[in-house]
């Protein structure tokens, strides 16, 4: 039986039924007259009565209005401003209570009402207390003051160090939903590899040195002393950061023109950059090492496990040198001049 076509009550019958029963008469009457089924007259006095409506409202099929209305969201992201840290459950609980008259809402709807404010959940950065003291300000001013009259202009070399071992790995996987990634690892860490390394924006990464022993003052000069013969007599600059290891290294070569870079200022040094691409290298070399871990593995070799360790990270650093190229490094020199004006500026920078 095919389906009878719904017919839609005009305004101005809906307007006689209801005025119909305003009077107190009978409205089912007027209904039967115009040829409204008794339900729909039933329908259309029940909503008269909830809204006073006389006529019908259009929705046209949009979209529901928010549960959240603007001053709820103003709200929430005035409280994640002032709190970065606070929860989702504390947003709630906080709406809840300061806005009790509002319809209550379930967790996830604070969360959405956060997506569409374009907040997002990322992970906590540390940024130390002196980060932007006005001292380490006026360092930087000073170095970018240098940069813009001469140090643009010359070549240019950074100098800096980086450790890693075997728990040098990636630290996020994928899985199915509900299920933990386990890796396995070896029970201690093994010996830290520490490699030093100078880069150059139109050599890439020339000279580097692996040490398994920490670096130390004696081992900085070791290696200084080996990157002023390959740089000859070439004018260059050294530019190195304020580590322990690395004071007082000018006095120690006053032939060689080396400056210090600022404190807590990693994105004026590029090899910083430089370094996180060898170790995303590295890591991707090392997980697919399966007997990294396997202390079996170091008598196969005729090595003791320590000597096995430290020969498997310095295998895998040295294929994973080639990856710091020229085209990084000078991608990475042009990306650490961007900071500059900032710094002039004495803005606070976190990045």
């Amino acid at each position: 039986m095919p389906r009878r076509r719904y017919r839609r009550v005009s305004d101005e019958d809906r307007d006689g039924l209801i005025t119909r029963y305003e009077a107190g008469e009978d409205f089912l009457d007027t209904a039967a007259e115009l040829r409204i089924p008794r339900t729909t007259a039933y329908e259309i006095i029940r909503k008269f009565v909830e809204t006073g409506e006389r006529r019908e409202l259009h929705g046209g099929g949009g979209r529901r209005p928010p549960v959240l209305d603007d001053e709820a969201k103003d709200f929430l992201v005035m409280l994640v401003e002032a709190t970065p840290t606070i929860t989702i459950r504390e947003l709630n609980h906080t709406l809840r209570k300061t806005f009790p008259g509002k319809p209550h809402v379930c967790n996830m709807t604070v969360s959405r009402a956060l997506d569409g404010e374009l907040i997002t959940l990322k992970q906590v950065h540390n940024v130390p207390a002196n980060h932007n003291s006005e001292g380490v300000k006026a360092a930087r001013v000073a170095l970018a003051q240098y940069m813009y009259e001469n140090g643009i202009h010359q070549h240019r070399v950074y100098v800096d160090k980086t450790g890693y071992n075997l728990y040098t790995c990636r630290t996020y996987c994928r899985a199915p939903r509900g299920q933990r990634v386990n890796r396995i690892v070896a029970r201690q860490r093994g010996s830290n590899v520490t490699v030093i390394a100078a880069i150059y924006n139109l050599a890439s990464l020339f000279y580097y040195e692996i040490h398994v022993t920490s670096v130390t003052k004696e081992v900085l000069k070791n290696f200084m002393t080996s990157l002023e013969y390959v740089l000859g007599p070439e004018a260059t600059v050294i530019l190195m950061d304020n580590a322990p290891c690395h004071r007082g290294i000018e006095q120690e070569f006053e032939d060689l023109v080396i400056k210090k870079l600022p404190p807590q200022s990693p994105y004026l040094n590029p090899i910083e950059n430089c370094f996180s691409l060898l170790k995303a290298t590295v890591k991707r070399q090392l997980n697919i090492i399966a007997d990294r871990c396997d202390a079996r593995a170091a008598p196969r070799h005729g090595v003791t496990l320590r000597m096995y360790r430290e020969r498997l990270l310095q295998q895998v650093l040295r294929r994973a040198i080639p990856s710091i190229d020229a085209t990084l490094c000078s991608a990475n020199y042009q990306h650490s001049q961007t900071y500059l004006w900032r710094c002039i500026a004495r803005e606070d920078i976190c990045d």
